[in-house]
């Protein structure tokens, strides 16, 4: 077959790509990026102060959990087939240096006795919507800035009490230098080998946590993260990053925000040094928000614009995504 028939008949085939696209069973017999239920982890916020559940106005949909409720709200997630789970813990009080996780470890013991394995439990382990100041380790007074390896060792100790506590992924998100290879270190010392980790490992200083740090109660009450958290200019960071906290052997890394860093989720996916690493993207507060402003404003659809950057996010590569929509779309029947 000479190069010039090839040439005309590969222009023919591309001209009647819409024969592809006729209708909605013939899209979704063409479609070739997968989307399922158990990709999904949904994020949930449990309150120690708290008597019944509540609204959050800064998120759409979404509750603060008491202790109680949110045994209800998972044993409703898992009759509509989510069974993945990031728990935030907001506590009543807050300190400068001394933390109390007694009712951290209360709730993660009775998820874990309710619904034992047919559940996955991630835990956020982080400082900030406990710190006073709010960041997310703790300061050095004398010099008004973060101290890494006080940080990195109280961060430790409450990753060891949430597995002992039975959580299934510790998700540390502080950004802490280091704090992977610690936490790992103590784990495995206390016989918490199967426990894995899953690290935001490329979490940017980025625009779009505002809805998010309202609910978890952990604005910062000076300054901004910008110098632990990475500067949206710096691809060669973000890449950095993942790199050492795998070789420091977190099982899952994450990139978040998800859709003004797909490039990066992309990048580490198709990186030798990470194969066969999952990669996590978290579909933020503000990036989840944002759509439902301008649903609201009658300018997008909020169910059909959700399921599109869930899509996007796949395309990406993303092993895994967390995202407030999983029980939204899958009480919709969209997943």
């Amino acid at each position: 077959m000479s190069d010039k028939y090839q040439e005309k008949d590969q222009s023919k085939f591309l001209k009647n790509l819409s024969r592809t696209r006729t209708n909605k069973a013939i899209r979704h017999l063409f479609s070739d990026v997968v989307l399922e239920k158990k990709d999904l982890i949904y994020p949930l916020f449990v309150y120690e102060d708290l008597l019944q559940p509540e609204d959050l106005s800064a998120l759409f949909g979404q509750k603060k959990q008491t202790q109680s409720s949110i045994l209800k709200e998972i044993e409703s997630c898992l009759e509509m087939g989510i069974s993945s789970f990031l728990l935030f813990i907001v506590p009543s009080k807050k300190s400068e240096q001394h933390f109390d996780y007694q009712f951290d470890e209360k709730i993660f013991k009775s998820i874990k006795n309710a619904f034992g394995d047919n559940i996955i439990l991630f835990a956020d382990v982080c400082l900030c919507s406990q710190t006073s100041h709010g960041h997310c380790g703790l300061l050095d007074e004398s010099r008004k800035k973060i101290d890494n390896h006080q940080s990195v060792l109280e961060l430790t100790k409450k990753a060891l009490l949430y597995a002992e506590s039975g959580v299934d992924v510790i998700s540390p998100s502080d950004m802490m230098d280091n704090r992977i290879s610690s936490i790992r270190e103590s784990l495995d010392k206390h016989h918490f080998d199967d426990t894995l980790i899953m690290s935001y490992s490329t979490k940017f200083a980025s625009n779009f946590y505002g809805p998010f740090r309202n609910v978890a109660q952990s604005t910062p009450s000076f300054g901004d993260r910008k110098s632990y958290q990475i500067d949206y200019r710096h691809q060669k960071d973000a890449i950095n990053a993942s790199l050492r906290d795998k070789q420091q052997k977190a099982d899952i890394l994450m990139v978040k925000p998800a859709l003004s860093y797909l490039d990066i989720i992309y990048r580490l996916k198709t990186n030798k040094e990470l194969e066969n690493t999952p990669i996590a993207a978290y579909q933020v507060s503000g990036e989840y928000q944002g759509l439902k402003v301008m649903a609201d404003a009658g300018l997008i659809d909020f169910h059909e614009g959700l399921l599109e950057t869930l899509y996007s996010i796949k395309r990406a590569k993303a092993d895994f995504i967390i995202t407030y929509a999983a029980k939204e779309l899958s009480a919709k029947g969209m997943l």
